[in-house]
This record gives C-alpha cells, sequence and structure tokens, in this order.
C-alpha cells in the first residue's frame, strides 16, 4: 500500500484486512480492461477517417514523416498551427510503428481511454471504496463521449489523460508519508507540462482553476503553496513544455497570431465552433453522460452532505464545476471539450450509486429525479424505434427535405434494435430503482454495453460503407491514377479524410459554392474533382465541361476532358 493508507475510508482498509485470497482486487480491474479492450479496439480500424479533426491530426503526422520535420505539423503542404504537437507526436509514433492506417491514428486514443478508466477505478478504490471505484470506472468507460473519443484521434483525451494523474497527485500528496510527499508532487509537474503540449494553456487552466477553488473551499491554500513544490515543479514543468513552444514560436512566427491569438478569441467569440446559449454544455452532459447523468443531481446533493471522505467528493465537485462552468463562457462549445470533467464525474456517480446501494443517502428527491429521468428516455428511444419502424407521413417529408443526406441508403435494422435495447435497459433499470437497487448498474451498464457495441460495430461501419468508404476509393484511385503534376481538387466530399488518402496536395473547393467547382473544371489545364454527384446537375446547369472518370456510391471523380463525358 501507498503512503495514504491511514486516510483509507474504514470500509476499504477492512476490505484489504480479510483473511484468505482477495479476489475483487484483481477480478474488478481486469474486468475494466477486458471492457475497454472489446469497446475501444474492436474493429477501431475498420471505417475510414471521417471526422475532421481526426483527419486533421492525421494528415499533420503523415506529413510530419514525409518531411522529416517533427517540430512543425503540416496539413495540405501548409503549416498547421492551430494545436499544440502532443497529438501528432502520438500519431507519427504509431505510424511508424504501425503504418500509416486507420487504426494506427487511432489506437493512442483507445489506449490512453482505458488507461483513464483504470486509473479512476483505482483512485475511487483508494480514496472511497472499491464498489464505488468500480462503479466510476464504469461510468466512465460506458458513456456516450469516452467511446466516441477513446475510437477517434481525439486531442482531448490525450489532454485529460495527462491533467487527470496530475490532479490526482495534488490531492493525494498531502495525505502521504512525509517522505513521499514531496515526489508525489514534483511528479504532477511534468504531466501538467504534458497537458500544455496537448492542447495549450487555455484547458489546463480551467483544470487548475478547480483545483484551486477546491483548495480555498478547503481552506488549504497557504499549506499547500508551502509543501507543493512550487519552484522546482515549475521548472520540470517548463523543461517538458517549453522546448517545443519556443521552437515553433521561432520556426512558425505565425504561431503566435494563430494558436494564442486567433484560436482562443476565436471560441470565446464563437467563430470556430458551434455557437451554443449559455446553458450549452448542460445539454451536452445529458446526452453525453448518459445514462450516468440521471444520477448527477444525487451525486451532487450526496456531496454537499459528505463529511467522512477526506475531501475527495468536495475535489471532483469543484474539478468537474470549473470545467463545465469556464467552458460555458465562450460561445463556441463542443461536448469534447468536457472530456477533463467526465473522470470526477464518474467518480461523483460512482461514490453516490455505492452509497445509495448501501442505504446512507437521504436523496430521496433527485433518487426519484433520477428513476424518472430513465424512465422517460427508455420511453423515448421506444417511441422512437417505432418511428423508424413505421415513419408518419410528416417525418418522411421531413427526411424528403434533405436531398442526399442519406444518399439513399436506408439505415436496415440497427437504428431500430439499438433504440429498442436502450429503451428496454432503461426503463428495467427504472423499474429496478423501485426495490431491486442492485441491478440498477449492471442493467444500465449491459445496455450501454449493447448499444455501443452495435454501434461502432454495424451500424458505422454499415454507414461508412456509402459515406466516407467511396471517398477514401477514389482519393486513392486519383493518387494511383492521375499525373503528379495534375491539379486535383475537392468539393462537397470531406477534404480533411481526401487529404489523407490522397497524399498530395490538393485544391480545397470548399463546400457552399458550386461556382468555385465551375470555375476550377473550366480551367485550360487537365485538373481532376472529387465531389458529390448530386453537383453534376448544377455543372451542367452553368455549361461546365465534364467528365465522370470513376463512380463511388454517391460521389464522382471528374476531369475537365470532355472526350470521356
Amino acid at each position: 500500500m501507498s503512503g495514504i493508507e491511514n486516510d483509507l475510508p474504514s470500509r476499504t482498509r477492512a476490505l484489504e484486512a480479510r483473511p484468505g485470497p482477495d479476489w475483487g482486487r484483481w477480478a474488478l480491474p481486469l474486468s475494466l480492461v477486458a471492457l475497454c479492450g472489446v469497446l475501444y479496439l474492436w474493429r477501431l480500424g475498420l471505417t475510414p477517417l471521417e471526422d475532421f479533426d481526426e483527419a486533421y491530426y492525421a494528415v499533420g503526422a503523415k506529413e510530419m514523416l514525409a518531411r522529416g520535420d517533427l517540430g512543425t505539423p503540416f496539413y495540405n503542404a501548409q503549416p498547421f498551427l492551430l494545436k499544440p504537437i502532443l497529438i501528432y507526436w502520438l500519431i507519427a509514433g504509431a505510424f511508424r510503428l504501425l503504418g500509416p492506417g486507420e487504426f494506427a491514428a487511432r489506437v493512442g486514443s483507445a489506449f490512453l481511454g482505458a488507461g483513464l478508466v483504470l486509473l479512476t477505478y483505482w483512485f475511487g478504490a483508494r480514496t472511497l471504496s472499491r464498489r464505488a471505484g468500480y462503479f466510476a470506472g464504469v461510468a466512465l468507460a460506458l458513456n456516450y463521449m469516452w467511446v466516441d473519443i477513446a475510437r477517434d484521434a481525439s486531442i482531448d483525451i490525450p489532454l485529460t489523460a495527462a491533467l487527470v494523474p496530475a490532479m490526482f497527485l495534488f490531492f493525494l500528496a498531502p495525505h502521504a508519508r512525509p517522505e513521499r510527499r514531496r515526489w508525489l508532487y514534483l511528479a504532477a509537474y511534468p504531466l501538467v507540462g504534458v497537458a500544455l503540449l496537448a492542447k495549450g494553456p487555455v484547458p489546463t487552466g480551467v483544470v487548475g482553476v478547480g483545483l484551486l477553488a477546491y483548495l480555498i473551499a478547503s481552506r488549504r491554500v497557504w499549506s499547500t503553496l508551502r509543501e507543493a513544490q512550487v519552484l522546482p515543479g515549475l521548472v520540470l514543468l517548463l523543461a517538458v513544455a517549453a522546448p517545443w513552444y519556443i521552437y515553433e514560436l521561432r520556426a512558425q512566427p505565425a504561431f503566435y497570431q494563430t494558436f494564442f491569438i486567433g484560436e482562443h478569441f476565436g471560441h470565446i467569440g464563437g467563430k470556430l465552433a458551434r455557437n451554443e446559449p449559455v446553458w450549452g454544455n448542460l445539454k451536452y452532459l445529458l446526452i453525453y453522460f448518459l445514462p450516468w447523468a440521471a444520477f448527477l443531481p444525487a451525486a451532487v446533493a450526496h456531496t454537499l452532505r459528505e463529511r467522512d471522505r477526506g475531501g475527495v467528493l468536495h475535489f471532483a465537485a469543484w474539478w468537474s464545476l470549473a470545467v463545465v462552468v469556464l467552458f460555458s463562457i465562450p460561445k463556441s462549445k463542443l461536448a469534447h471539450y468536457l472530456a477533463p470533467a467526465f473522470p470526477p464525474l464518474a467518480l461523483l456517480v460512482g461514490a453516490w450509486l455505492d452509497a445509495w446501494l448501501a442505504g446512507r443517502t437521504r436523496e430521496r428527491a433527485s433518487a426519484a429525479f433520477a428513476r424518472l429521468l430513465l424512465a422517460v428516455i427508455g420511453v423515448g428511444a421506444a417511441v422512437a424505434a417505432g418511428l423508424v419502424i413505421a415513419p408518419p407521413p410528416f417525418l418522411q417529408a421531413r427526411l424528403a427535405t434533405i436531398p442526399g443526406r442519406f444518399d439513399g441508403w436506408t439505415p436496415g435494422p440497427w437504428p431500430i434494435v439499438i433504440l429498442a435495447v436502450i429503451g428496454i435497459g432503461f426503463l428495467a433499470a427504472a423499474i429496478c430503482a423501485g426495490g431491486r437497487r442492485a441491478m440498477v448498474a449492471p442493467a444500465l451498464a449491459g445496455t450501454m454495453l449493447a448499444a455501443s457495441l452495435m454501434h461502432v460495430g454495424w451500424f458505422r461501419p454499415h454507414l461508412a460503407l456509402i459515406q466516407a468508404q467511396p471517398r477514401k476509393e477514389l482519393a486513392q484511385y486519383a493518387a494511383s491514377a492521375l499525373p503528379p503534376s495534375m491539379p486535383f481538387g475537392v468539393y462537397y466530399a470531406k477534404r480533411n479524410s481526401t487529404i489523407f488518402y490522397f497524399g498530395r496536395p490538393l485544391v480545397d473547393l470548399g463546400e457552399w459554392e458550386p461556382q468555385r467547382l465551375a470555375d476550377f473544371l473550366r480551367q485550360r489545364e487537365p485538373v481532376a474533382a472529387l465531389t458529390h454527384e448530386k453537383l453534376l446537375r448544377q455543372l451542367d446547369s452553368m455549361g461546365v465541361t465534364y467528365a465522370v472518370q470513376q463512380r463511388r456510391g454517391a460521389y464522382v471523380l471528374l476531369t475537365n476532358q470532355s472526350s470521356a463525358k
């Protein structure tokens, strides 16, 4: 045991003091390893790069390796200065080991996501109880956000993977033996430096505000400053983060304006991501932390009443509150910005479920709210499944107004099955909450596992066959068939992933101005373009001469040579 054993709750010490084999000590984390292995690695490289962000990072890593310059990421043969370097190094390392491809681009996120699940379990088991830690690990592993970003070349997973252990160390250090305390503090600072290399100062500072708020609320600011090895810690932090920032500022003078000014103030003003109201993050929490978000009101109420956990619940509450509130200030909001709040939120939920099962909670109203919300979502999913089976006329009319959206594709049975599983599982959990409490968490975990596996294993690959896969095949065909000097443009066809599969610089024609595609094809020199077949009628109406060289699904490869038309 570590130097914090004297501060463990009595229940945890009693568990670890029992005679005989302690099977739970290994069975619980091993079950989480198996869960994460299936969730995050199964069919990981099956679908082409689709998300804009993961394609950016994969292209940047691929071009870095091709150029032999690991200091500056390039995108479409131009310096790409919007994000720090860590995600590119992770993907470039995987490309070097495994070769450039979808699995290699995503596998780093999968392992880091699984590692965070295990770390959250360990911290919860160490500071709360083994059962609370296990519930926290399950809640982190089985929510929509985590399944998504752990299977994506996501910048938010490396950021969270650096910040979470740093925060845990800052919490554990004061509880450790004096001879260990210094080293726990010192170990946290390089991790903060890694976080700066992952996404920069703002998200790192936001989580730091959560730590400061906890220290102020617990009246431990000055004692922590005396013990926390601040000066040597800052030296370690800067030793990790400063060299690359100095290099990039010297090598790319535009980096300061692009990253520090444009990227940060662009988000504040709502120019770089989805513009959401101030309460938008609450919506994201409800959707992306399902089903465990239903227990957050009860968990918060439990935290406000709890007095015997050494402050760990208040620590988790201040941490998650800082992320949710401070990221609500900018107008630009995306769900994955909240990723650093998910481990502490999982701890809050795990602690409440543990206390609820033991009959140590008094949050009747919030528990009733959780039960009601689960029932409402279950009924809603069941109704949605019925609408998919037999869409009423108004829904059919609405879908008909989105031309080319699904390219004539019918989704098959998977949406119906997924919605039915969610409906049955959530309703079962709501019913069990009224009497058989021990079945609530297994019902929800089983529901999320089944729905997630069907989504990532069958539904998304089936969708990729009519969206991402045709674009990938046409880009690869163009790379092999077109002369290296022939300009290749992309319009309305996910330029990010197309660059990755084409392997050479291309001309970005945008997505909203067909005139740009028409002008590109009207050039005298031979050119080629990848676009959606629905643009052909517009090109004909504009009098553009083109030839369809290849067709995959609803996408076409065009040239401006009329002989092939």
